[in-house]
């Protein structure tokens, strides 16, 4: 485990922040962690990309292993379901997958031809889950039992990429291919608002905000946007990195993680932002708000989680 900068300045409204990492594996390993989240078990879920596996942290650093049965198997995004289980994405087999808090996985095939790769996931408001398929232009819901539905975007390029659900009741996308916001209701019918972007494939990360808005990430562009139900739209410059994803905060305000330089960093309703640089050659990827007061989020390039909040007794 390491301690970087010890701890960092932050906004006035916020109390200080320490950057905090633990190593997943022993060095030379190659876990490769991507997306992360909350386990209803107050310890947090993360996707191993490179060692088929998914793994779970406690909020002391102490790491468990779980591995998905296809050797092969590359989970990605990961979420809490509405049954208290970790639901991800496989891509690379067409699939979906569950585990218990126990380590026990499931695995659901979600489509067999080699654009349907589901990508990010989300619980949603009806007791399912839902996910994008990039590659096929495609939304798709999988209930708790395994029964699969997909709906098309049905737009020119549409590349769907991450997902939220809404506070209105729907599902929200990034559709990097239109560079737009995607809006699909439980029942199927898409509506997409275009960003005026500068740059094409500007649209990445996406979470529903302490404010009953939708926020998201543009990497090339280098800012973070808000968009409301109503599809009113602003976007607001960040000063460091390119960002990725983005998680509500534990304190009324979003966290998000960035690269190029790599940073953790957190923006308020009000657009006033306040990064932290991360040491060495740290990438750090996805995010997620934990049961201490803090977020934490992956660092896929030296197989570590890493925890950002206040100081840990």
């Amino acid at each position: 485990m390491a301690l970087l900068a010890g701890l960092l300045p932050a906004c006035a409204q916020h109390t200080p922040v320490a950057i905090r990492e633990f190593a997943i594996a022993e060095a030379g390993g190659d876990r490769w962690p991507g997306g992360i989240t909350r386990g209803p078990d107050g310890a947090l879920w993360f996707t191993e990309f490179h060692s088929h596996g998914i793994g779970r942290i406690t909020q002391s650093g102490r790491v468990t292993e779980y591995k998905i049965p296809d050797a092969g198997a590359k989970p990605g995004s990961i979420t809490i379901g509405p049954d208290d289980a970790m639901w991800f994405t496989i891509p690379n087999d067409h699939a979906i997958g569950r585990i218990t808090t126990n380590g026990a996985i499931s695995v659901f095939r979600v489509g067999s031809r080699s654009n349907e790769r589901p990508g990010g996931i989300v619980a949603g408001p009806d007791d399912a889950l839902w996910f994008t398929e990039p590659l096929a232009g495609a939304i798709g819901r999988i209930n708790t039992h395994g029964a699969v539905a997909i709906f098309r975007v049905d737009k020119p390029n549409a590349i769907p990429q991450n997902i939220a659900a809404g506070s209105d009741r729907a599902l929200w996308f990034t559709d990097r291919g239109r560079d737009a916001i995607g809006r699909i209701s439980t029942s199927g019918t898409i509506r997409e608002y275009s960003l005026s972007n500068v740059h094409t494939n500007d649209v990445y990360g996406i979470t529903s905000g302490p404010d009953g808005a939708l926020w998201f990430t543009q990497p090339l562009s280098r800012r973070i946007g808000r968009i409301t139900t109503a599809g009113e739209i602003a976007t607001y410059p960040i000063a460091l990195g390119s960002p990725g994803a983005i998680t509500v905060g534990p304190r009324g305000d979003l966290w998000f993680t960035a690269i190029e330089p790599s940073v953790v960093a957190h923006v308020t309703t009000t657009g006033a932002m306040q990064e932290y640089r991360l040491g060495g050659l740290d990438k750090p990827g996805g995010i997620t708000s934990g049961p201490d007061h803090a977020v934490w989020f992956t660092v896929y390039t030296d197989d570590k989680i890493g925890r950002a909040g206040p100081t840990q007794s």
